[in-house]
């Protein structure tokens, strides 16, 4: 039996290989057989029930009235990284937010401090089992394909195969061999841990780190593509052709990955696609960026001739820049993900990309309810 499915397995690889040429499956994407069999996958909805650590669920009561509606915008936020999977398409679900008690927490984090420096920085590797072995044993949030920790103290370690620093950490396909879980920090304000939370999701659907090992794609380190760092922003805000081949192989042709991955949840709250510029207005945003109450919008850099020649090519993303003005000086940074940028379109990570219209009608699938924060 194990030989046949092992066989099985070979030839959908060997599919995947011959069809998958191209980035996103735009040599094929129009021929019936692969419309047909993205209409048959459909949707991949993802429950993640989020655990937030006591430092930081102290920053996020704070800052903020309505803890969830932030976490709710980052899962969100995370979700328009992944609009261009289109076979299969993922939607994620909020299914509930817990708070830690300093009980719990000590029962898996571990801390270490790095030669030449004086403070402590969160153990990824050690964190990440135990808080797993934590999870399963206490059977938090069953219904969850993810189980997420977020929090704000420093994470690091050094993976030496990818030569990657390591600021955030998951297991490779977790949901399919019991290990859901994932850690990253956050600042609670900024939508910091946008990043982090991508690369690890991907992570877990099964997709690699960018590297050298196929010399005749985009897909090295020094492209910029969101695999090329763990737990950082990276100078691109979309995968790289390895990425999307990794994902459609693991999930179409894995031996478990409809079963890990493939369900329907109702989130904590009524669905919505709100993202970071519904949250904050541009000026709130400069302060948050700069940490000066003076700071604020001062112009619009779409009609900034020197931006739009500064861009070049990618003077169309002039809408995703924000110049904010403190006292005399001016700073240009990414405006917040979702300010719009053109009919259907929004910026996302500096860039103005086309946006994925979504019903935001609640499904079927029961939530947890969250502890009051």
């Amino acid at each position: 039996m194990r030989s046949v499915a092992f066989f099985v397995f070979l030839e959908a690889a060997l599919l995947v290989s011959s069809s998958a040429s191209s980035c996103e499956g735009d040599e094929y994407e129009t021929e019936d057989w692969y419309i047909k069999r993205c209409k048959l996958v459909g949707t991949v909805d993802v429950g993640i029930y989020i655990m937030v650590d006591t430092a930081y669920g102290r920053l996020l009561k704070n800052i903020h009235s309505d803890i969830i509606s932030y976490l709710k915008v980052l899962v969100n936020n995370v979700e328009a990284h992944f609009w261009n999977f289109k076979c299969p398409d993922i939607k994620f679900s909020l299914l509930g937010v817990k708070e830690l008690t300093e009980k719990e927490e000590n029962a898996f984090k571990k801390y270490k401090t790095f030669k030449n420096e004086s403070t402590k920085k969160l153990d990824p590797v050690f964190t990440l089992a135990m808080f797993n072995r934590w999870v399963n044993k206490t059977n938090q949030c069953e219904r969850a394909e993810v189980v997420y920790l977020l929090t704000s103290d420093p994470i690091r370690d050094f993976m030496g195969a990818y030569r990657l620093e390591m600021k955030a950490a998951s297991y490779f396909v977790g949901p399919c061999i019991e290990r859901r879980t994932a850690l990253s920090t956050d600042d609670g304000q900024s939508f910091s841990g946008v990043s982090g939370m991508v690369q690890q999701m991907a992570r877990l659907f099964g997709i690699k780190w960018d590297d050298s090992r196929t010399p005749t794609k985009p897909c090295s380190t020094d492209t910029g593509y969101v695999m090329t760092k763990n737990g950082e922003p990276t100078k691109l805000a979309n995968f790289s052709c390895c990425s999307y081949e990794e994902w459609e192989f693991y999930y179409l042709y894995g031996p478990r990955g409809k079963n890990c991955f493939n369900q329907t949840h109702k989130s904590i709250k009524s669905e919505n696609d709100k993202l970071p510029a519904d949250f904050y207005n541009a000026s709130e945003y400069c302060k948050i960026f700069s940490g000066r109450e003076e700071a604020k919008t001062c112009s619009n850099t779409v009609n900034n001739p020197q931006l739009r020649t500064d861009l070049g090519e990618n003077a169309g993303d002039a809408a995703c820049q924000l110049q904010c003005c403190i006292n005399q000086t001016n700073v240009n940074i990414n405006s917040p993900d979702g300010k719009k940028c053109g009919k259907e379109k929004v910026c996302i990570h500096g860039f103005c990309v086309s946006k994925k219209i979504r019903s935001t009608q609640s499904n079927n699938r029961a939530s947890d309810e969250p502890r009051e924060l």
